[in-house]
């Protein structure tokens, strides 16, 4: 299994927090329907990434942070760490 950047579950619960925030606002219904998607995106990425699938886990991850500008900043930034740990060669013993 891939380590996971602790910013990408961060990021996961504050844009859950967000869409709360905002399904609880009357007015900003329309908007509440429109970012669901995008924090389903974040969790599919995350179990993506759990699952060794990094690279399209981290894809869908940033495309789910879009939205959440600025506070998606903390997701993107642990998606794309997780993507530079694939191009990372694995340590060896020798």
């Amino acid at each position: 299994m891939n380590k996971m950047d602790f910013k990408m579950p961060l990021g996961a619960v504050i844009h859950l927090l967000a869409v709360i925030w905002i399904s609880v606002e009357p007015r900003y219904e329309g908007l509440f329907i429109w970012m669901l998607p995008f924090l389903a995106l974040n969790l599919v990425g995350m179990l993506l990434v759990m699952l060794d699938k990094t690279k399209l886990g981290a894809i869908l991850f940033i495309i789910g942070c879009v939205p959440f500008v600025p506070v998606g900043v903390i997701g993107i930034l642990g998606a794309k760490k997780s993507l530079q740990g694939l191009s990372e060669p694995a340590p060896t013993n020798a």
